[in-house]
């Protein structure tokens, strides 16, 4: 009889032990999970994200060099086991090859970021398989260099190459601020916009956009301050001198559009930086970050000869559906981005905030001051260090 109870009492755990197994299996996704040695998270696991539609972060270590997978539950359509080990090695060249342990797709597509024990002197990167290019990564990191790339497990291996850098877009780097729109200053950037001045939507008719509305009322009711202290060499607006090749600032009261010359350039919305710092973002805003850190892939788009940076930006958000908002800050005769897809200043940290690039430079002037020309590329990118962690090294 007691061996008869004792059985008994081992079904019946055995029992309670598998009604509980969702519970004793579930894993506290609020923080990074360690990847465990063979690589493999279970299939209760991917249903827990799928569930939770939460952003998990998986970390593992190949030799030296650590890595990290972010996986978004609202990309998961069916939850299966996958592998999430990575061998990463580098080539004789300096490159960065990178084996999947993975051995069919994810049937999702999830970040991958490489964290390497270097610098690389370049903006950004491409994978190759084989001879191949089959997805670009981004390069992020202030200490180090951080390689971002988007998978979904059919390509198990392959190797990284920097871009080079055309002479003509090396980035030269100011002491300047490129605000208003790195939004890193509490005294220049206003924590809410003034309704007045914030572009609400993108004009539909390109002349609408050059000169923003609030630029002619203000300066005028004060006439001794036209010129303000020329000190270090600051123009009026508070821009340190441009460095040589680069464009100087057209102001908005001086633009003119001529809608008979039309021509492209390239514009990207990206927010990887977030990806590598999420223990910094705003709760809230988790939902609010895209899979892979993209808002806007490189895209080609139109405008006519003597439009800015900021028309250009506020015409492509409103045709995209992509929210933007902006406010006016006379001090520096430019529009400042506090938002772009809902992201805003300071949502990632105190460094945080939207900055651009034009051909590779972080200008030292505001968006509504650089005037495009024919084939520019124009990158906008959120950064969580002031900068740093996206290419503008001692651009504050």
């Amino acid at each position: 009889m007691k061996r008869f109870l004792c059985i008994l009492l081992i079904i019946a755990t055995v029992l309670f032990l598998s009604a509980c197994q969702g519970n004793f299996g579930s894993v506290n996704l609020k923080d990074p999970v360690q990847i465990p040695e063979d690589g493999v998270i279970s299939k209760s696991t991917v249903a827990q994200i799928k569930n939770e539609n939460t952003i998990a972060v998986f970390v593992g270590k190949s030799g030296d060099l650590r890595y990290e997978w972010t996986v978004f539950g609202s990309d998961i359509a069916q939850a299966r086991e996958i592998n999430l080990g990575v061998q990463i090695s580098k080539t004789a060249e300096g490159n960065i090859q990178v084996t999947l342990r993975q051995v069919h797709a994810f049937g999702f597509s999830a970040t991958l970021a490489i964290y390497l024990d270097e610098q690389w002197d370049a903006q950004s990167a491409t994978a190759y398989a084989g001879n191949n290019a089959f997805t670009a990564v981004s390069i992020t990191g202030s200490e180090c260099t951080i390689l971002n790339l988007n998978l979904d497990g059919t390509v198990d291996t392959f190797v990284i190459h920097p871009d080079p850098i055309p002479q003509d877009q090396t980035p030269t780097h100011s002491t300047e601020p490129s605000v208003p729109e790195a939004s890193v200053d509490s005294t220049t950037a206003p924590t809410k916009p003034k309704e007045e001045t914030v572009p609400t939507t993108a004009p539909t008719e390109p002349e609408t956009e050059t000169v923003p509305m609030t630029v002619a009322t203000e300066p005028e009711e004060t006439t001794e301050p036209t010129k303000p202290k020329e000190t270090q060499g600051k123009d009026q607006y508070l821009t340190d001198p441009i460095p040589e090749g680069k464009p100087k600032p057209v102001e908005p009261e001086d633009q003119d559009v001529d809608k008979g010359k039309t021509y492209t350039c390239t514009f990207s919305i990206e927010c990887s930086t977030i990806l590598n710092n999420l223990d910094q973002l705003d709760p809230d805003k988790l939902e609010k970050v895209p899979s892979g850190g993209t808002i806007l892939a490189k895209t080609t788009v139109s405008f006519y000869e003597g439009e800015s940076v900021f028309n250009v930006l506020q015409r492509v958000c409103k045709e995209k559906g992509i929210h933007l908002e902006s406010s006016w800050t006379p001090i520096y005769n430019s529009a400042y981005i506090e938002g772009i897809h809902n992201l805003y200043e300071f949502d990632c940290g105190a460094l945080s905030g939207w900055m651009y690039r034009v051909n590779g430079w972080y200008p030292n002037y505001g968006c509504s001051r650089y005037q495009l020309q024919d084939g520019d590329v124009v990158e906008w990118r959120y950064t969580c260090d002031l900068g740093n962690d996206v290419g503008g090294k001692n651009l504050f």
